[in-house]
């Protein structure tokens, strides 16, 4: 195994990450690209006349097209949008496609509001599961994901990206075989709230070649988010050409950690117009 063609692409990784880490502006909360977004990318979700976005069997989701402040910058606010989320606070910074969340408080695309999936992917562990269609993995394994909105879809065509990439590079393979999992009904880690992965929309790649910050907390290795990145760049964009954002651009970096969410990605390409 060649370590300096890995290394060559974990570098031009790195430099693409903080192309763009200087003065950028934090956009205002845009909530007519949000719901463009939203309405875009989940089927079956629609806007009544008073500006409450219904589905089909007329579940309502709290939202508000009016200007709405969505400062999270303190520990507190983060925390509190993390154990009570609404919608809109997934907007609230927008998800830095080629860059770091640069604060804390910056990782919005981690709020989720729960409901929202309930009503796209499964209300209960049962309906999930009867979502579920397996997909053989680049190692020959199968993985189980979510068919509803696309999501299985979307991975597939991830992974045959992904094979494409193999070919001209193997060493790719150390961080997708083995992988760490997709659906698996449970909490997030110290939340009361659902993982992703309870609704089958995430997946962790190779544990071992991976980053988290709690981990690295737990073993006192200071580090920030635009310091770890360590997954090649063709995997990453790999993945967010087809909506899954990637979990070590947030500054509680989960390198290994990727989850199919099409409206943050819409979001964050249509701010980047303005």
């Amino acid at each position: 195994m060649s370590f300096k063609a890995i290394f060559s692409s974990l570098l031009i990784t790195q430099v693409f990450l903080n192309a763009e880490s200087q003065n950028l502006e934090i956009p205002k909360f845009n909530p007519q690209i949000a719901t463009h977004c939203l309405l875009k990318h989940y089927n079956g979700l629609e806007i009544d006349s008073q500006n409450i976005l219904r589905f089909h069997n007329n579940q309502a989701l709290s939202w508000d097209l009016e200007p709405k402040d969505t400062n999270l910058s303190t520990k507190l606010a983060y925390q509190n949008a993390l154990k009570n989320p609404n919608l809109a606070d997934s907007f609230a910074f927008p998800y830095p496609l080629g860059n770091f969340a640069k604060m804390p408080y910056q990782d919005s695309s981690r709020i989720r509001d729960i409901s929202l999936f309930f009503s796209i992917y499964g209300a209960n562990e049962a309906e999930v599961k009867q979502h579920l269609k397996s997909l053989v993995w680049l190692d020959g394994t199968e993985i189980l994901f979510n068919t509803q909105n696309g999501a299985y879809d979307a991975l597939e065509r991830v992974r045959n990206h992904l094979a494409k990439h193999i070919k001209s590079n193997p060493n790719l393979k150390i961080y997708l075989n083995n992988i760490g999992g997709t659906f698996k009904w449970r909490k997030i880690a110290n939340s009361p709230n659902l993982s992703a992965h309870s609704f089958g929309i995430a997946i962790d790649i190779n544990v071992s070649n991976s980053r988290y910050w709690l981990w690295d907390l737990k073993n006192h290795l200071e580090s920030d988010s635009k310091s770890i990145a360590m997954i090649p760049l063709e995997i990453i964009e790999s993945f967010e050409r087809e909506n899954f954002i990637w979990g070590g651009r947030w500054w509680h970096y989960d390198t290994m950690h990727f989850e199919y969410r099409p409206e943050i990605l819409c979001y964050a390409r249509e701010i980047s117009k303005l």
